[in-house]
């Protein structure tokens, strides 16, 4: 990297140490992984990040080399010496060349919110630019803008496909080693309609239950470095104190940044002790639906397979497998909220949207489909002719 990053008084910081001033901003080492890469920031220059440990990784492995066509990468292959020469025009031309790659619409918005907030929580409050390029696109235009009145795309999981994924938890528990934290993980992804992020970026002490049996209370820690309280219903609370009762340190050597004297304990945790990460949430509800929805490698588990719970289960799962992401948890909380009564505003505080308008398009319409005049009259018409 070798974009110019000194202010007008020409104090020397290396780019090293301003996208780390930068990254700081953001409480969440996970909200910091996924700036940089949609900023092109090598990882292991995020303020916490730790590679891997490839005799124990699982699974595909993260990118850890920049993209190519993310906001940095692009600027040094067309020869800007400074963020403060970038115009407008130039966010447009690289916003171009990432859609004639294929980039979907959704993930040029991310990007070029990404670098927005570089310009508007670093490089204008450093001095390194006189303006915010990114701020002046016109993204209606460049179809980055889902107009008023669309619903979302994310798919919503109905009320039995959520007490499926529940109910798949819980009768995986004996049959994983991580039985007892994921089934509490599902408890709380479904229960509260956290973010994923939020999920596994919670501590010990961020839980509290006041009264035994009672309700409990999950401290998260939102975007924006926005904490806030979430209620867990007494079964969630039960899953979580299960896993709690389990949960022990792991005896294993310490590993490089998990030690130190204010480190905050992560309430799930690996074998290792490590966080558990964000791709684990996806990587558990895909499991769930596989388990139930494939043929059953094991005598054990086709017995399992072979109840009427699992039947429902598998039902209710099998739509899902193909598509199943965390953040419909979200959409379908609010959705089922919002049905059984439970006024908006208090929905909203639940999601931690700071604008009900935010809330209000996760609701897919619902209650506009359910009002709609279609009803009332598509069978007047047919009246008296229909059998």
């Amino acid at each position: 990297m070798t974009l110019a990053l000194t202010d007008a008084g020409g104090a020397g910081k290396d780019a090293r140490e301003r996208f780390g001033e930068f990254l700081r901003v953001y409480a969440s080492l996970n909200t910091r992984i996924a700036y940089a890469t949609d900023l092109g920031i090598p990882l292991d220059w995020v303020p916490g990040y730790q590679p891997p440990d490839p005799g124990r990784r699982r699974g595909r492995a993260r990118r850890t080399d920049p993209d190519a066509l993310a906001w940095l990468p692009w600027c040094l292959r067309n020869g800007f010496t400074s963020f403060a020469d970038v115009r407008v025009e130039h966010v447009e031309q690289w916003l171009d060349e990432l859609a004639q790659a294929g980039y979907r619409d959704a993930t040029r918005g991310r990007m070029l919110s990404a670098v927005s907030a570089f310009y508007r929580k670093y490089l204008l409050r450093e001095g390194l630019a006189g303006h915010n390029p990114a701020a002046l696109v016109d993204r209606r235009a460049q179809h980055l803008n889902r107009p008023s009145g669309v619903p979302s795309q994310t798919a919503r999981w109905s009320f039995d496909a959520c007490r499926a994924l529940l109910l798949a938890a819980w009768l995986l528990v004996d049959h994983s080693r991580n039985g007892l934290r994921d089934r509490a993980m599902v408890e709380i992804l479904i229960g509260t309609g956290v973010r994923a992020e939020e999920l596994v970026g919670v501590d010990l002490g961020d839980y509290r239950r006041p009264t035994a049996g009672g309700f409990g209370v999950l401290r998260v820690h939102g975007k924006g470095s926005k904490d806030r309280e979430v209620a867990l219903a007494a079964p969630v609370a039960d899953a979580l104190d299960a896993y709690l009762a389990d949960r022990a340190t792991p005896q294993v050597p310490a590993l490089r940044g998990q030690v130190g004297a204010n480190r905050a304990e992560p309430l799930f945790v690996t074998s290792t002790g490590a966080r558990v990460h964000v791709s684990h949430v996806t990587a558990l509800l895909r499991r769930l639906c596989a388990t139930f929805c494939q043929p059953p490698k094991t005598a054990r588990l086709r017995e399992l397979l072979d109840t009427a719970e699992a039947r429902f289960v598998a039902t209710h799962l099998q739509p899902l497998c193909d598509t199943i992401h965390p953040h419909s948890a979200r959409h379908s909380y609010a959705t089922h909220a919002i049905e059984r009564g439970v006024p908006p505003r208090q929905v909203q505080r639940d999601l931690g949207h700071a604008a009900l308008s935010t809330t209000e398009g996760y609701l897919h319409d619902e209650n506009a489909i359910r009002d709609s005049a279609a009803h009332e009259l598509a069978p007047a018409l047919h009246r008296g002719w229909l059998g």
